[in-house]
């Protein structure tokens, strides 16, 4: 477990992981494919997903250490001689090179998971560096962390499952992922606009002041919107109904009750807020393709039993929101009677 905090596994276990399980469960679901068929390999997908995760989150966090600690940020690699970080990140490397392995023959995909390693490397390391090279940056965190790894498992299941190419879905799933991606970086990077400014990081976020980026920041979510509209078209039914009402539900009493603020990228710092869909594709949007698939067939519900034990901790915040919300309705009933 101390092994596992150098990873910084907390800050992307679910937010990364989860919206890819369920491009997974939909790619499976589209090409009419047993779940439990196909359970192994998104697992599989998976582990390689996750050492990618592991390596980007060392690889950033040893590159950064002199700018954190202008900042008086803590950076776990700081701690750590350079003989250990340089072992962290071969063996990342090469386990990596084993899941490429098992991925090929089907090339696509193994470009699609090199691609990955590339450009967070382009990313963090100097004299490259993108990370402070403007909207590259951005850029190529999305691609690496959302759009490169979401066309793998696309791409993966679809020749698992011998099933036809078909470009419209894997363009939606693409343009989906990169967009929600980009908004998932520059959140973090106008989150953090304070420190970078401090270590004279000069990232995207602090070229651009937060009031100039209200209409980019509209436009971003539109094409996330729309092309998550081609996904769930394809796959539509009564369980991703359910999830988008009860996510709307979610949203109206977090925001009337609770006073949340709706964000899109920029987001208060010391406020409650709520970061538009985000819970939507951690939690209902998985959930209810899992749903689906349990109903007709009793082994799905072992696959929606382990995603609950992998995955629990959004799902265990929201239920209690809502807990709260229903005290406080009784509690405004009883005073009233």
């Amino acid at each position: 477990m101390r092994l596992l905090k150098f990873t910084r596994y907390g800050e992307w276990w679910e937010y990364k992981l989860v919206p890819l399980l369920f491009v997974g469960y939909a790619t499976v679901m589209f090409n009419n494919y047993p779940l439990e068929r196909a359970g192994l390999r998104i697992l599989f997908l998976l582990g390689a997903i996750v050492t990618g995760a592991i390596y980007v989150s060392v690889v950033n966090d040893v590159t950064d250490i002199e700018e954190d600690a202008i900042a008086g940020k803590k950076n776990r690699m700081a701690s750590l001689k350079p003989i250990w970080r340089g072992v962290i990140l071969t063996i990342c490397l090469l386990i990596g090179v084993i899941f490429g392995y098992f991925i090929y023959p089907d090339v696509v995909s193994l470009t699609l998971y090199i691609l990955a390693y590339v450009v967070f490397t382009l990313y963090s390391v100097p004299p490259i560096r993108l990370k402070k090279r403007g909207f590259f940056g951005p850029m190529c965190d999305a691609m690496g962390a959302h759009f490169f790894p979401a066309l793998l498992m696309a791409t993966n299941l679809i020749f698992f499952c011998k099933a036809n190419f078909n470009i419209i879905w894997i363009s939606a799933i693409g343009i989906w992922s990169l967009f929600y991606g980009l908004r998932g970086i520059l959140w973090h990077q106008y989150y953090d606009r304070d420190n970078d400014i401090l270590s004279n990081t000069e990232t995207f976020a602090v070229a651009i002041k937060p009031e100039n980026f209200k209409i980019p920041e509209r436009i971003i979510l539109a094409v996330e919107i729309v092309s998550l509209c081609f996904i769930l078209y394809y796959i539509f039914n009564i369980w991703i109904f359910l999830a988008i009402m009860s996510y709307s539900v979610l949203v109206f009493i977090r925001k009337l009750a609770f006073k949340y603020k709706m964000c899109i990228v920029i987001c208060p710092i010391s406020e409650p807020y709520e970061l538009i869909m985000n819970d939507f594709y951690l939690v209902f949007a998985p959930i209810s393709l899992l749903l689906a698939q349990a109903v007709n067939n009793p082994y799905g519900w072992l696959i929606f039993c382990l995603h609950l034990l992998l995955f629990h901790q959004k799902l265990i915040l929201i239920l209690k929101d809502l807990r709260y919300f229903l005290r406080m309705i009784l509690k405004k009933n009883l005073s009233n009677s």
